[in-house]
């Protein structure tokens, strides 16, 4: 892969859709406040020698209009 700069191809645009997806990854659904009424919290790890992860959910239950029930992990 080339070395380039960033700054000499980044536009107005690229700025607009970067901030418009971090809204998107930061809001719910996608990203929610946890329950504290009992729930257990699943936590998954992984890592490797140049780095880790680690992610904190839980599984929730929602009925939807329909009736049925949907299990989530959030």
């Amino acid at each position: 892969m080339r070395a380039y700069k960033l700054a000499d191809i980044w536009t107005q645009e690229h700025t607009k859709t970067f901030l418009s997806l971090k809204a998107c990854l930061i809001s719910e659904p996608v990203l929610s406040a946890p329950k504290y009424d009992g729930t257990p919290f699943i936590l998954t790890t992984d890592g490797c020698k140049d780095a880790f992860a680690g992610v904190l959910a839980q599984r929730i239950e929602t009925t939807l209009p329909g009736g049925k029930v949907v299990k989530r992990l959030h």
